[in-house]
């Protein structure tokens, strides 16, 4: 999945110039010269990473920043901020925990090997029991996921059937299949357990991100259930 880079500042000309350079670099990007206009946005479609102006009207980049943290109902997200003045601000970004900084005029090496840096920060090492399908970081020793930054506690049979689904999307499985996956040879269990556990499932992903529309888990009538990588708007 191609990762998507928000760019929030003022200037269209710098907005235009960052997100043809990221784009050729195999990123994703979309911008916004209001501040507002990009919380709003975000609060329903988060990024994968942000690109904060300091100085922008009626909203500083720190406002803004904590402002997404509290829609997105996160600690940190990952965050790069430009700036372009005095020490004082330069110091401030300095001491903060909540991301880096580079000062503008910039070279756009140095730009995206920061913002490269922070990515790798916020990505959770694949030691065969933590690891990444985009969007969804499967936790196999703590039996849960992470959803865009937020952790959802799963039962052992939710967490095994999440990861038959979220392994190999747009394969569809059939009950059985999952059954097989999820009870092995209890014989005992009816395929409807199946559709029980997929409705927690998406309960529980909806409840994270209320304004999110959840439908990665697709229905196949008379068939099965399939992860669809792309059926959810980020």
């Amino acid at each position: 999945m191609t990762t998507q880079i928000s760019i929030i500042d003022d200037y269209d000309s710098l907005l235009t110039s960052l997100s043809l350079q990221f784009q050729s670099q195999g990123y994703s990007t979309i911008t916004f010269t209001c501040p507002q206009a990009a919380l709003e946005h975000h609060a329903n479609h988060p990024a994968d990473a942000y690109i904060i102006d300091m100085k922008m009207p009626k909203m500083t980049g720190f406002e803004f920043y904590e402002r997404l943290c509290q829609k997105l109902n996160r600690e940190r997200v990952p965050a790069l901020f430009l700036t372009a003045v005095h020490e004082l601000e330069e110091q401030a970004l300095k001491n903060t925990t909540i991301g880096d900084y580079v000062v503008k005029p910039f070279n756009f090496g140095v730009l995206i090997a920061r913002l490269e840096k922070i990515l790798s920060y916020f990505k959770p090492k694949d030691d065969g029991k933590t690891y990444r399908i985009g969007n969804l970081i499967m936790m196999e020793d703590k039996i849960l996921c992470s959803w865009f930054g937020k952790e959802i506690e799963l039962t052992k049979t939710e967490f095994n059937l999440l990861n038959q689904l979220a392994r190999r999307p747009r394969v569809v499985y059939s009950r059985n299949q999952l059954l097989d996956v999820c009870y092995g040879d209890n014989l005992e269990v009816m395929d409807r357990n199946i559709d029980s556990h997929i409705k927690r499932l998406r309960k529980k992903f909806r409840k994270a991100y209320p304004k999110i529309k959840f439908d990665r888990i697709k229905t196949h009538y008379g068939t099965g259930y399939a992860w669809n990588p792309r059926s959810v708007a980020v």
